[in-house]
């Protein structure tokens, strides 16, 4: 590794000796050993407790367990040390070689990190660059191609097509991004509803190579991601490769050309043609909202939207319902609830809701200038917050086949899980304990993606909020009817109801060699190599595609990444070749037979679950069955052998 040279800290002693106060011990004893060179900071006295998390909390306590009298010696040894850093009297040390960096972790943790996640943490932090596996092959591809007209077509500006159309930029790849919306962003930009926001923690629900350190809230709403996005597109230099408003209609594979040909609509409405030698799908899985299939739904006189397509309405004194459980409608429900006369929630199926007593806490002041200034502070940081909110809870998905009853858990830990689960229901229903038995699943927990809360019970629980957990029979011209016969006059109706996720590429008409339709290949069934490539369609990659969603935690751009990192080096062997790659029909075949038999061993492919995870045959088809370290090492090097070429 390179010796850092100094960077500039703002600020005095006493501007540092405030920061220290929110920033986190063990991290920033890994700040000192790392400046110093000094392995003292990671011995007694200054080993920390193991990482616990208490009950009610989405933060564990990673503070290391350290007395004040400990804490304050370490920050004024910090103090100095920095000072020295910031005064041009000692330079940075160098940043950690992958055997110091496991062992920093193991000691930061309490607990062993094993070498490949320290790996995995290496290129996350861009202690390791990863981008050198495939960008000198490929910039050594394009510079000796013949053709020198080498050319990506990438679908959505989203994370997925943002994410990729970076690399493109920074590898010298001649690309077009077509968006069929006016802005970019994709689910941050389309989805307004109230609170809508994510449900991991922002410092990780960002790209490795552009970390945002000004988050002002650990679990940030929809405008600060929208605009973390818009930055991205600037930040990135792909603005100006971008055309909005644009609507892919078609995309074809011309064996006789190796190129596809991309029919889109402009946003003059014209119908205009692109060619590539590459297709890149970056349109994601939750973009298209999911109608329910009610009678009469259509024939509801009062305001009616999804959430996914929000109105603005005066909702004082109005009888409010609300049809869904799921995550949008967990967020949206409170500040529905505090501004209507009366809201019904209508539930088919409950979710687990987890505890978030932290869910609106601000990023403390010192975080956000640790982050911005001090050295190594970031990079540890995410680090932290992957080992935290990633994998440890995968031990609890994994079915345990001498787990005696499988109905409603798969292990141990996953029971205990629930019970603890549903004491927090009970909790937070207060009077209305006659809602407890509707609100408790009858799957185990994480077979579908574990909500977080953000005062779902607390609401239910209010007067003028009913939950009815019953079938919908058909909606009239002023509300609907359950099953029960019982007619709910409403004067406002939500869909909370989803997205059509199962649809991969859908409306899209893709047709690869000899006019394969993608979407009769895969009916309900979608399936791709490493959720990436699909037999028979050369060049064309799916982003956030096929089992590659996530349940158990982390972040999607994390996968997404591991996913652009694969197809980087699909295009650099494409382009050194200059052929398209089709991957083997058998390699495919084999690889989802795997996705397929353990996806059935982990919760979401549990029998009791009925989700938008399963096709109509009770396949998973979204869901990712790899840990998200498995998820790294499948997706990190590409095989060449894996693949044929397409040549003119």
């Amino acid at each position: 590794m390179t010796q850092m040279t100094p960077s500039f800290l703002p600020g005095d002693d006493e501007t540092l000796r405030t920061a220290l106060r929110d920033v986190n011990t063990p991290n920033l004893l890994l700040v000192l050993a790392t400046i110093t060179g000094e392995d003292d900071w990671l011995k007694a006295p200054f080993l920390p407790a193991p990482i616990v998390a208490p009950e009610g909390s989405l933060f564990p306590d990673d503070s290391g367990g350290f007395s004040e009298a400990l804490v304050a010696q370490i920050h004024e040894a910090a103090i100095r040390i920095l000072g020295e850093v910031r005064d041009g009297r000692r330079t940075l040390g160098t940043a950690p070689d992958l055997e110091r960096f496991q062992r920093m972790l193991s000691i930061s943790t309490a607990e062993p990190v094993d070498l490949g996640t320290a790996k995995m943490l290496m290129e996350e932090t861009r202690f390791t660059d990863r981008d050198i596996q495939w960008q000198p092959a490929l910039e050594m591809a394009l510079g000796k191609r013949t053709h020198s007209d080498f050319h990506v077509v990438i679908v959505g500006a989203g994370m997925s097509g943002l994410g990729t159309a970076a690399k493109l930029k920074q590898a010298g790849v001649s690309f077009t991004v077509l968006e069929k919306n006016d802005a970019v962003g994709g689910t941050w930009y389309e989805n307004r509803y109230p609170d809508c926001g994510v449900d991991t923690p922002n410092h990780f629900y960002s790209y490795s190579f552009h970390r945002n350190p000004g988050w002002s809230g650990y679990f940030s709403k929809r405008d600060e991601l929208h605009a973390y996005f818009e930055d991205c597109a600037d930040a990135f230099g792909v603005r100006d490769r971008i055309q909005l408003n644009c609507s892919v209609q078609k995309m074809v594979f011309d064996a006789s050309s190796s190129r596809w040909r991309v029919v889109y609509r402009d946003e003059t409405g014209q119908i205009q043609e692109l060619e590539a030698h590459a297709v890149v799908s970056a349109v994601g899985q939750l973009n298209r909202p999911a109608m329910p299939e009610i009678e009469g739904l259509a024939s509801f006189e009062g305001k009616m939207w999804h959430s996914a397509r929000w109105q603005e309405e005066d909702l004082a004194g109005k009888r409010v319902g609300v049809i869904g459980t799921g995550c949008s409608s967990v967020q949206l429900l409170p500040k529905t609830a505090e501004r209507a006369g009366h809201t019904t929630v209508f539930q088919r199926t409950p979710h687990w809701v987890a505890p978030a007593r932290d869910y609106y806490k601000p990023v403390e002041p010192g975080l956000i200038w640790a982050l911005k200034h001090m050295p190594y502070y970031a990079e540890f940081h995410r680090a932290r917050m992957i080992l935290v909110f990633g994998d440890r809870s995968w031990p609890a998905v994994v079915s345990d086949p001498d787990w005696l009853d499988q109905s409603v858990s798969v292990n141990e830990a996953n029971h205990v899980m629930r019970e603890t689960l549903i004491g927090f229901i009970r909790e937070g229903l207060g009077p209305k304990q006659n809602y407890a038995e509707a609100c408790i699943p009858d799957f185990p927990v994480w077979g579908k993606r574990l909500i977080v809360d953000n005062g779902w019970y607390e609401t239910l629980a209010r007067e003028d909020v009913s939950l009815v957990p019953r079938g919908i029979t058909r909606v009239t011209a002023t509300g609907v009817v359950t099953d029960d016969g019982a007619h709910h006059d409403l004067d406002i109706l939500i869909l909370a109801t989803g997205f059509k996720s199962n649809e991969l590429l859908s409306p899209i008409e893709i047709e690869g060699l000899e006019g394969q339709s993608l979407a009769d290949l895969w009916g309900d069934a979608a399936n791709a190599y490493k959720g990436t490539v699909v037999p028979g369609f050369p060049n064309l990659f799916c982003l956030y595609g096929p089992n590659t969603n996530i349940v158990h935690g982390g972040s999607i751009i994390y996968q997404i990444e591991c996913q652009i990192h694969y197809m980087m080096q699909c295009l650099a062997l494409s382009a050194s070749e200059e052929a398209a790659i089709n991957v083997r029909g058998a390699v495919n075949s084999d690889y989802n037979r795997e996705v397929q038999a353990l996806s059935r061993q982990l919760a979401w492919g549990h029998p009791n679950v009925e989700s938008w995870y399963k096709n109509q045959a009770g396949q998973v088809v979204n869901n990712s069955p790899f840990s998200l370290q498995q998820f790294w090492e499948e997706t990190h090097d590409m095989d060449p052998t894996d693949f044929e070429f397409v040549e003119v």
